[in-house]
């Protein structure tokens, strides 16, 4: 399994999933990277129903059933056939794996590939073998497989439906980015609120330009949402605190120098008066002398 940009992108896209299903989260459990053996791979996202009845509302969840493996592919990473062939050992894997014989069934696991553009080529090379079927926007079944398998073309999905997984573009533009933050504004559960975090902070990150232009364009929002899209905007702020105290010692310096200038001032004054005044006095002397002579 690719591992390119999982730092970046893998935390934002399991958030993103959970937001997608965030209507039937009590129903779900979520197993990020989980191992498939005691060796180093792993499924990205595995989606376990709670309860075989759950009823998942989300259109992407609509297709899940006992098992669900999530397969991410970030925009970095190449998606071709045999992409397709180790996300379904992955599958075999994790039927076999298991404390007991069938103790999963095979009629009970579902895959899903998830990436932002349409494998052309892919789905070409499946529709060969198999029948796929577009089942809405940016939604593709496979049929015929050992597996129900699914694609998600995340750059294809309806965006009013799903804001979190269309986010994660290296492509957002103005309008998006903003729905993106009042889509985050509109969350008052906390957990959500952290998921979407961590989806902002990467999107905000890899479409700095966009975001700039909402933060200088004087668009509303909370200085908390304005430092966790621009981080740098907090550092700014402490930077421009120290220059403003250090501009206010200046001005108090300053003060405290004119105020010492002033008074320095005024004694120069009282001298050159008591000088003008011994001069008079000298000279109302020397007319003396010289009245005397």
């Amino acid at each position: 399994m690719e591992i390119e940009n999982r730092t970046q992108w893998h935390p934002a896209f399991c958030d993103s999933m959970e937001l997608e299903l965030a209507e039937n989260k009590k129903g779900l459990t979520y197993d990020r990277e989980h191992n498939l053996s005691s060796e180093p791979l792993r499924i990205d996202l595995l989606i376990i129903k709670k309860d075989s009845n759950e009823v998942i509302k989300n259109e992407i969840g609509t297709f899940f059933l006992g098992h669900n493996i999530v397969e991410y592919k970030s925009p970095d990473d190449q998606v071709n056939i045999d992409t397709f062939y180790k996300v379904l050992s992955y599958a075999c894997f994790y039927k076999s794996d298991t404390g007991a014989v069938d103790e999963i069934l095979d009629t009970d696991i579902t895959i899903t590939l998830i990436r932002e553009q349409k494998p052309e080529k892919l789905l070409g090379q499946l529709c060969q073998k198999y029948k796929v079927t577009n089942k809405g926007k940016g939604i593709y079944h496979i049929a015929g497989m050992l597996f129900p398998m699914q694609i998600i073309v995340t750059k294809q999905l309806e965006e009013s439906l799903h804001v979190w997984l269309k986010a994660l573009t290296r492509s957002m533009d103005l309008a998006q980015a903003e729905k993106l933050l009042e889509s985050y504004d509109r969350l008052c559960d906390d957990e959500e609120r952290a998921k979407a975090k961590t989806v902002v902070n990467l999107v905000s990150d890899v479409n700095s330009s966009v975001f700039e232009q909402i933060v200088s364009g004087g668009k509303s929002m909370s200085e908390a949402l304005k430092e966790m899209i621009l981080p740098e905007l907090g550092e700014l702020k402490v930077i421009i605190a120290n220059k403003d105290a250090e501009l206010a010692e200046n001005r108090a310096e300053l003060a405290e120098n004119r105020a010492e200038l002033a008074e320095n001032r005024a004694e120069l004054a009282q001298k050159d008066a008591e000088i003008a005044e011994l001069k008079r006095k000298l000279a109302e002397a020397t007319t003396a002398v010289r009245a005397e002579e």
